[in-house]
């Protein structure tokens, strides 16, 4: 009998889960012996216990930091403070859905925003301690003048616009500025924080589009990625170089003008190999069914 062959993509999906989870436990769990044990008894500190670092000891303004988890600086600190004041306004305004709107829709919205910041204001927590920074305690005042928005609007479609697209927004540009710390920082814990964040907002902004009620036409256009050709370059940008002497190099001087032809003859050879390729697995599969049916 012939075995199905299994979609190895969810398996990926959950290994991924799994390895992210591990990191966040880790941070959640590190540097617990540096504070009081729940049964009051004193432990002696091991060689390689975490200390936690003193409050306000993670720098200020553009101070760089030197920490036994890499270099914090005023990025990193300001990432910290993102985090944490998303929280301090998304989970009332998700409290407020409750009062204010019937849509099962918007119920479901404000259950997945509630349920991602419990983890992820954990996670800021206990990221803020270990790197000895002062997080806020309340939100901005344009977070809190948003909530007013909220609290002003008539409940139903008034209430329900105002909900979906002020958090569509913010979401948004807190989506970006985590890609980009995510992309560059140099500390380990603000990494863990910012694979965390970018799973939770990317949740939140489903979760609000799903509701049907953003206004796509106010969100801001996306910018124009920066150039990677030798132009970047010209203009200061850094591109990516291929080490001199090399045999790509190399192949590129001898061949001149014709290197392009070379180039695109190889891509179309390759096109028509995983055509032929697909073909090919196509009606093995298709003669494997056949045998899986008479069987």
């Amino acid at each position: 009998m012939v075995q199905p062959v299994r979609d190895e993509a969810p398996s990926a999906r959950r290994s991924s889960v799994v390895v992210l989870g591990c990191l966040i436990f880790t941070l959640l769990t590190t540097g617990v012996s540096a504070g009081q044990p729940a049964s009051g008894e004193v432990q002696q500190p091991s060689s390689t216990s975490v200390s936690t670092p003193p409050p306000g000891s993670g720098g200020k303004d553009d101070e760089v930091v030197e920490t036994q988890w890499g270099p914090l600086g005023p990025a990193d600190r300001d990432l910290l403070f993102k985090v944490k004041q998303a929280g301090l306004w998304e989970m009332p305004a998700a409290d407020k859905v409750g009062q204010k709107s019937t849509n099962p829709k918007f119920t479901e919205a404000a259950k997945t925003i509630r349920s991602g910041h419990v983890l992820l204001d954990r996670v800021v927590n206990r990221a803020g301690l270990l790197l000895g920074v002062d997080l806020p305690q309340e939100p901005n005042s344009d977070q809190q003048g948003w909530l007013g928005e909220m609290d002003a609007a008539a409940a139903g479609d008034e209430f329900e616009a105002v909900f979906a697209n002020r958090l569509r927004a913010a979401h948004g540009k807190v989506y970006g500025v985590v890609a980009g710390m995510r992309a560059g920082t140099r500390n380990e814990l603000i990494r863990i924080l910012a694979n965390q964040a970018m799973i939770t907002v990317l949740e939140h902004i489903t979760a609000l589009e799903a509701t049907g009620r953003v206004d796509f036409n106010s969100l801001p256009s996306p910018a124009v990625a920066a150039p990677t050709s030798d132009q970047a370059a010209a203009d200061g940008g850094v591109t990516p170089t291929v080490p001199p002497g090399s045999r790509f190099n190399r192949a590129g001087q001898e061949s001149g003008s014709s290197g392009g032809n070379g180039v695109l003859i190889a891509a179309l050879a390759v096109l028509i190999g995983s055509l032929v390729g697909m073909r090919f697995l196509k009606r093995t599969k298709k003669k494997a069914s056949r045998r899986h049916a008479q069987v």
